[in-house]
C-alpha cells in the first residue's frame, strides 16, 4: 500500500505544505487515480525543488481537475463532495494549504457517508497541524475519531496533533492502545507504513514510550518471515 501522509523534503518549507496522496484499491476512478499520481509526483519533484518540472506537473494536474469538474467527478455519486475533495488534494500537492483547508471544508458539507466524512475530517487533521493550527486540528481528529473509530490513519494523525498541540498523555495513550494490536503491523498496513515513512513519528519517540516501543516491534517484525513474505493483515 501507499501511505497518505505529509513526507518533508531537503526544505522544511516545502515540506509543511507537500502532500502523499492515497486510496484503498479499487475506490478511485480513472480521473481520480490521475489525480492521485500526479499530486504524487507533484510532492516528489517540490520535494526536490524542481521548480521547472513542478509547474508542468501542476498544469497537467489542474487540467485533471478542470477535467473532473467538467464530467461531474466522473458522474460521481456525490459530486459536491468529490469535487471539491479532489480539487483541494491538487491544492495541497501545491503547497497551497491554506486554500486546500477552505476548498476541504466546502466538501466537508456535503459528506453524506461515515467515509466520506473521515476522509474530509482527516485531511483537514493533517492540513491543519501543516499549518500550525493544532487545536483545530485536535477538533477535527476527535470527530473523525467519532465517526471512523478504528481507523488507524485517523489515530496516526490525531496523535501527531495531539503531540503538537501539547497533550503528550493523550497521543501516549494512542500509542499504548496500539501496541496492544501486533497484527496492525503487518508489512501491507497503514501503521507500518506510517513508522516507515512519517519523519514527524521518529521525532515523537523520545518523548513517548509507547511509540518507542510500538518502532521496536516493527523493527523486530521486518526482520522476520512474515515481513519479508509479505503476509499480514491489518488495513491496506
Amino acid at each position: 500500500m501507499k501511505l497518505n501522509h505529509e513526507r518533508p523534503g531537503n526544505d522544511s518549507n516545502r515540506a509543511a505544505e507537500t502532500t502523499i496522496v492515497t486510496a484503498p484499491t479499487g475506490e478511485l476512478s480513472p480521473i481520480e487515480a490521475a489525480i492521485m499520481d500526479a499530486c504524487n509526483e507533484l510532492h516528489e519533484v517540490r520535494k526536490l525543488g524542481d521548480d521547472s518540472a513542478a509547474s508542468r506537473v501542476r498544469e497537467r494536474l489542474f487540467r485533471l481537475i478542470d477535467k473532473y469538474d467538467e464530467t461531474d467527478g466522473e458522474n460521481h455519486p456525490n459530486s459536491a463532495w468529490a469535487r471539491p475533495n479532489q480539487r483541494a488534494l491538487a491544492l495541497s500537492a501545491s503547497g497551497e494549504t491554506l486554500r486546500a483547508i477552505d476548498t476541504e471544508r466546502m466538501a466537508l458539507k456535503y459528506a453524506d457517508t461515515n467515509r466520506r466524512l473521515e476522509i474530509s475530517l482527516d485531511n483537514l487533521c493533517d492540513r491543519c497541524m501543516r499549518v500550525g493550527r493544532y487545536e483545530e486540528a485536535i477538533a477535527y481528529f476527535l470527530r473523525a475519531h467519532d465517526v471512523a473509530p478504528q481507523s488507524v490513519a485517523v489515530l496516526l494523525n490525531g496523535a501527531m496533533a495531539l503531540w503538537l498541540g501539547g497533550y503528550h498523555a493523550q497521543a501516549e495513550s494512542i500509542f499504548a492502545a496500539l501496541c496492544d494490536q501486533p497484527a496492525q503491523l503487518a508489512p501491507n498496513g497503514t501503521l507500518a507504513a506510517y513508522l516507515d515513512c512519517e519523519p514527524r513519528l521518529t521525532k515523537m519517540r523520545a518523548d513517548l514510550p509507547a511509540l518507542d516501543h510500538l518502532f521496536k516491534m516493527h523493527e523486530a517484525r521486518k526482520t522476520g518471515p512474515a515481513f519479508e513474505n509479505g503476509l499480514g493483515g491489518g488495513e491496506s
